[in-house]
């Protein structure tokens, strides 16, 4: 049996997060580097082997032709492409080989297989990109349970579904891709 997770996928870095199994509540799974954000970043090496995160941001910052950053901005653009090692790379396909790192990285460090995830995407993604951002969860091999909006995932993690007293709440999304 696995476990289910949440993904914030975002433009600069990324999340991965899961119930804690004590507490019943959302805890973000660091990566392998013990950090919490994962830079949104992928390389694509020559011998077939995938960097990513921190180490595929400083390929990218310093003008690697094999790195790749700030796709998300390009999903369900079909002009967008970006040839990599000779092979044509859409920002779907970029999202795609980060994903599967991204998780594979928090099977890691977890110890357990992921069987399931919920994908965030900003709220003023159109279907185009939505539907962009679900094809790549598929081409990552995810069970991509659902996509939710960034800030009613975030309203969900503060538990705002079950407060019993009514308020006034505001999220602001301070993401460094928008």
């Amino acid at each position: 049996m696995g476990v289910k997770v949440g993904i914030d996928l975002g433009t600069t870095y990324s999340a991965v997060a899961r119930l804690d199994p004590v507490t019943g509540k959302p805890v973000i799974v660091p990566n392998s580097f013990g950090e919490a954000m994962t830079p949104s970043a992928v390389a694509l090496e020559g011998d077939g082997s995938v960097l990513f995160g921190e180490e595929a941001k400083d390929e990218f910052a310093s003008g690697s032709q094999s790195a790749a950053a700030l796709y998300k901005r390009d999903m369900g653009n079909d002009s967008y492409q970006r040839t990599i090692g000779g092979r044509v790379y859409s920002a779907t396909d970029l999202s795609a080989v980060f994903l599967r790192a991204l998780v594979a990285d928090a099977e890691e460090v977890m110890g357990e297989r992921v069987d399931g995830a919920v994908i965030t995407v900003p709220a003023y993604f159109a279907h185009a990109q939505v539907k962009a951002t679900m094809e790549a969860a598929r081409q990552a091999g995810l069970n991509l349970l659902s996509t939710i909006h960034e800030p009613t995932a975030a309203a969900l993690a503060y538990g705002l579904d079950k407060a019993d007293v009514e308020r006034t709440v505001l999220f602001y999304d301070l993401g460094g891709g928008t």
